[in-house]
C-alpha cells in the first residue's frame, strides 16, 4: 500500500470514532423532559373582580319625604320640603320664610342619572332641579350639577323624615285599582284582599276563590311565591285572573299614610291598596 493511501486512513479513522462515540453518547443519554416539550395552551382561571353595580338608585331606601331650610338672597330661608315616590314621581313644596305665607307645591316626575346617584325634578323651570341622593339625605346641587360649597355648604342639605310607617302585617289590603284602572265590582263583597302574617305567609280573597302563599321581604323589596288557591267556578274569573298574575310579577312595593301600592321596577303601580281592618 501506498504511504499516501495509508495516511488517508490514519486520518479517517479518528473521525469515525469521533461519530460513533457521539452516536452512542446520544442514544444513552436521557428521554426529553416534560419541561423540554412544547408548552400547551393552559386556560387560567377568571380572577377579574366583578365590578359593583351597586349605586343610590337600586340600593338605598331612597323614597319618602326630605325636609330643610336652604338659603335664599332675598328671604330668611326656603322651607323646602320633597318627597320622592317609588314611581319616580314627586311633590315639592317651598314656602319664602318671612316673605311669602303660602307654600308653593309642584309635582312631576324625576329621572336618576347614568351612575344613580343623583336625580334630576323634571319640568323645573325655576328654581333647583338637581340633587344628590345619599344615605337618609339629599344634596341640592348648583345648575351645573356640582355640590356647591363654602360656609352655608350644610344648609343645602334636605333630611329625611323619619315617620313611623304603617305596617304591612295585621292589616287587610283591599284592592283599589289594577294596572292603573279602578276596580270595579258588582258586589262590594267580591272585591279582592289579601293580608299578610308576621310568618312570611299571605293569604286573601282573588274575587272568586281564596288563596294562600308565601311572601319575601327585603327593605321595600317584595316578592311572592306561586300561589295555591280553591277551585271554584264564578263568575268573576277574569278580574281574578288577572289580580292573580300581576301579583306574581311584583318585585317592590311602597307604604304610607295613603295605602299600599306594588310595582315592577321602576314602571307605574302595578296593584293599589287601602286599608281596612280585618
Amino acid at each position: 500500500m501506498a504511504l499516501t493511501d495509508r495516511w488517508r486512513i490514519f486520518m479517517i479513522k479518528p473521525v469515525i470514532l469521533s461519530l460513533s462515540t457521539w452516536l452512542i453518547l446520544a442514544a444513552c443519554g436521557p428521554a426529553p423532559t416534560e419541561s423540554s416539550a412544547p408548552p400547551q395552551p393552559t386556560t387560567a382561571a377568571d380572577t377579574s373582580a366583578v365590578p359593583d353595580k351597586s349605586n343610590s338608585a337600586n340600593s338605598l331606601d331612597w323614597a319618602g319625604e326630605y325636609k330643610g331650610v336652604v338659603p335664599c338672597a332675598d328671604c330668611e330661608g326656603i322651607e323646602t320640603s320633597l318627597t320622592l315616590n317609588m314611581d319616580q314621581s314627586y311633590q315639592l313644596s317651598t314656602l319664602y320664610l318671612g316673605k311669602d305665607a303660602t307654600a308653593f307645591t309642584q309635582q312631576g316626575q324625576f329621572e336618576w342619572d347614568a351612575n344613580g346617584s343623583v336625580i334630576r325634578l323634571l319640568n323645573q323651570k325655576d328654581g333647583p332641579a338637581l340633587y344628590k341622593v345619599g344615605e337618609n339625605q339629599l344634596i341640592q346641587l348648583d345648575m351645573q350639577g356640582k355640590v356647591i360649597s363654602g360656609d352655608l355648604a350644610e344648609n343645602y342639605k334636605l333630611n329625611k323624615q323619619n315617620k313611623a310607617e304603617p305596617s304591612l302585617t295585621g292589616v287587610r289590603w283591599k284592592l283599589t285599582e289594577i294596572m292603573g284602572q279602578t276596580t270595579a265590582t258588582t258586589e262590594p263583597d267580591l272585591t279582592p284582599y289579601l293580608q299578610f302574617a308576621e310568618d312570611g305567609r299571605v293569604s286573601g280573597f282573588a274575587g272568586c276563590n281564596q288563596f294562600t302563599g308565601a311572601y319575601e321581604t327585603d327593605g321595600l323589596r317584595l316578592t311572592f311565591k306561586p300561589m295555591a288557591t280553591t277551585q271554584k267556578a264564578c263568575l268573576n274569573a277574569s278580574l281574578e285572573q288577572q289580580f292573580l298574575t300581576t301579583l306574581q310579577g311584583v318585585d317592590n312595593y311602597s307604604l304610607n299614610d295613603s295605602g299600599l301600592a306594588f310595582y315592577k321596577a321602576r314602571t307605574a303601580a302595578l296593584l293599589r291598596f287601602s286599608a281596612v281592618q280585618p
